[in-house]
């Protein structure tokens, strides 16, 4: 990475890594009247591929400077290409700069599905820095509009690969527009006290779905920890079917399992009589 000047013709701003629905001409005006009187602005974020300059934050800044009809402008320069830029461009301005408005950060929201349709609600949060439930809507929307096909399995934060079923819409109140602002972009959706807490915010139903996917080892066993209906029954089952993974030939098995019987010793509390 280095800070240093480049011809505003060295820019391409033309590749897709624009993410609002529109520049604010206000605020062109108001970047290019300060530039003129000294005004010294952060520089604008580019990524370089050896090819092109792909600009990733900072088009108010550099049509401004496009209006007082300057050459060059100071550029923060980063190595990557295209899906790096827009990867910075999708979350830029959620707290400083130009803010963004709902559409905007709906369009981002789009624009990443339309990338990236395999990754999950979730981890499109994260990159957008909006609400889960934003992202859900989006995808279910698109999905209906012919715009997006519903994925058979979503890749999440951990690059692993899941059972859509996860995404599926809460079947409870969902979020109101205002989680827009929000950047909610983590494994399990926690809500307030006194509400249910599954993927996405779903009710007791969705935690059975939950329940019986880690159980098949569809998905990872921890994820046991963050289901409020979650069993005795259902750990045991879980561990079990690990278990039954193992290796026989593994000499070490037989030492194991005496272990884990010692310590099932331990933990059995006989029933009062």
């Amino acid at each position: 990475m280095r800070t240093e000047p480049l011809e505003l013709d060295k820019i391409d701003i033309y590749g897709g890594t624009q993410t609002r629905v529109a520049t604010n001409d206000e605020a062109i005006a108001a970047y290019a009247e300060e530039m003129e009187v000294g005004t010294e602005f952060p520089p604008i974020i580019v990524y370089y591929d050896g090819s092109k300059h792909w600009l990733a934050d900072g088009f108010h800044r550099y049509l401004a400077a496009r209006r007082n009809e300057k050459e060059s402008i100071a550029c923060d320069i980063r190595p990557g290409g295209r899906s790096d830029a827009l990867l910075h461009a999708l979350g830029a301005n959620s707290t400083n700069g130009v803010y963004r408005s709902s559409a905007d950060k709906r369009n981002a929201v789009e624009i990443a599905l339309e990338e990236w349709p395999d990754h999950s609600n979730n981890v499109v949060a994260e990159i957008c820095k909006v609400s889960a439930d934003l992202v859900r809507r989006c995808r279910k929307e698109m999905i209906k509009l012919d715009r997006l096909d519903q994925p058979k399995t979503v890749r999440g934060k951990d690059g692993k690969e899941y059972p859509a079923a996860i995404e599926r819409e809460p079947r409870g109140e969902t979020e109101k527009s205002s989680s827009e602002a929000g950047g909610g972009a983590g494994g399990m959706s926690k809500k307030g006290k006194g509400e249910d807490m599954a993927f996405g915010g779903a009710n007791h139903e969705l935690e059975a779905d939950a329940r019986a996917m880690i159980r098949k080892g569809e998905m990872s066993p921890n994820e046991l920890d963050q289901l409020k209906t979650a069993t005795a029954f259902d750990y045991v089952e879980t561990a079990i079917n690990v278990l039954e993974r193992m290796n026989p030939e593994d000499p070490k098995r037989n030492d194991a399992l005496l272990r884990l019987s010692r310590w099932l010793d331990k933990q059995f509390v006989p029933a009062e009589s």
